[in-house]
């Protein structure tokens, strides 16, 4: 199957599903990881057009560590908004991924990136098949499933899916440190909070108390969406 992970931004994927990608990538699955913000306002220090390029590359070489394709929408950070275009290029990164599976942000989420990401997301995703809906890349014929991650300390999410990632934890552990520039950001911006608290320890924590759920020393847990859609009653997720 081809696999995609849509975030807003770089380093959303891999604190939420990157477990679940390595999985799939293990199992031999084609993994796309897209975002659609380049992170440019990611630094306290450095300048918009820098950050932006920096956090790119951070996410490419996560991406490369499972053998995924990484893609970049790059717009900017926390400025991002929906109109023809916007859509449209979304529906063709939908449409060059071919995917089987989507997996992305939950609706209700505390940033407007998210939840515009995840919006979206929802809004194309019987639109890819229609011809008259032009885009460069070729309609692509199924309507993917799609499952949300879940937002930032699990807040009112009450999963449907688990998937075990005890044996991929530390590659997702990997791909999440490649982002480095947000360990100095979140130390510039909130007060007490260093770098293993704020990416490693809670992301270590979160999986522990979803994998105590289900059974497992770590999990990720996902909500199902459009059951009405999928391609198959068959359980997608790995």
């Amino acid at each position: 199957m081809n696999i995609l992970a849509v975030g807003a931004h770089p380093d959303d994927i891999e604190l939420n599903c990157a477990g679940t990608l390595a999985k799939y990538a293990a199992q031999g699955h084609n993994v796309f990881i897209c975002t659609a913000t380049n992170g440019n306002i990611g630094s306290a220090t450095l300048p918009k057009e820098e950050i932006g390029r920096i956090r790119k590359e951070e996410a490419a070489k996560s991406a490369a560590i499972i053998g995924a394709e990484y893609i970049c929408l790059d717009y900017d950070d926390e400025l991002f908004y929906e109109d023809v275009n916007v859509r449209i290029d979304f529906i063709n990164m939908v449409r060059h991924c071919r995917p089987h599976i989507i997996l992305t942000h939950n609706p209700h989420d505390y940033n407007p990136d998210h939840m515009l990401t995840s919006k979206i997301i929802n809004d194309i995703q019987v639109m890819l098949p229609i011809a008259k809906i032009e885009t460069k890349e070729k309609p692509w014929e199924i309507m993917p499933a799609v499952y949300y991650f879940e937002p930032a300390k699990g807040m009112g999410f009450i999963p449907t899916d688990y998937v075990d990632i005890s044996d991929h934890f530390e590659t997702k552990r990997k791909m999440l440190l490649c982002h480095q520039s947000q360990v100095q950001w979140m130390a510039d911006n909130y007060a007490g909070f260093s770098a293993e608290d704020t990416f490693i320890e809670d992301m270590k924590i979160t999986a522990a108390y979803r994998g105590m759920q289900c059974g497992v020393k770590y999990a990720e847990a996902f909500i199902r969406c459009n059951d009405a859609y999928r391609m198959t009653a068959a359980r997608l997720l790995p």
